[in-house]
């Protein structure tokens, strides 16, 4: 069964999207943020599951799964460092994949109203943060693309 715990805005500070930006610019979004710890093959998100936080990984592997054609396909594994949970970010909020621990996983979760509301809040550091996040995005995408692209290429598989 996972575990939460609250977290403060200096925890926050440490995480590399929020560098250079100050603990009372990110108190607010402190204090919806905990940290959750999985235990190996517990379930953070389902696929189709409405949703309201952004997670980072601060340690750990996740298994990002979807069911297609009435099977379950690995469309990516997250390790440490990488940030999930993008679709809480836009309108009508759904989960777009399962999230499942592989080994015990510590994460810091984040409500996404908050993170939305330091980046549209017109700080000198919200350009910045946009910046960040989209470049983040951006290597998510590039990751995936370079996956779907070895999709096909594995060889012949044989049974030994």
């Amino acid at each position: 069964m996972s575990t939460t715990e609250r977290i403060e805005a200096a925890e926050l500070v440490r995480l590399p999207l929020f560098h250079d930006l100050t603990e009372g610019e990110l108190q607010p979004l402190a204090e919806g943020s905990i940290r959750r710890r999985l235990n190996d093959g517990e379930t953070l998100v389902e696929m189709g599951d409405p949703i309201s936080e952004v997670h980072w990984l601060e340690r750990g592997k996740l298994a990002l799964r979807v069911c297609h054609d009435q099977r379950w396909v690995l469309v990516s594994t997250l390790h440490t460092g990488d940030l999930l949970g993008w679709s809480a970010l836009r309108e009508d909020p759904t989960a777009l994949s399962s999230a499942r621990a592989i080994g015990p996983a510590v994460l810091i979760s984040m409500p996404a109203s908050g993170l939305l509301a330091l980046l549209a809040g017109g700080s000198e550091h919200s350009q910045l943060l946009l910046r960040r996040l989209f470049g983040i995005a951006t290597q998510h995408l590039d990751e995936s693309r370079a996956q779907l692209l070895q999709l096909g290429r594995e060889g012949v598989i044989s049974a030994g």
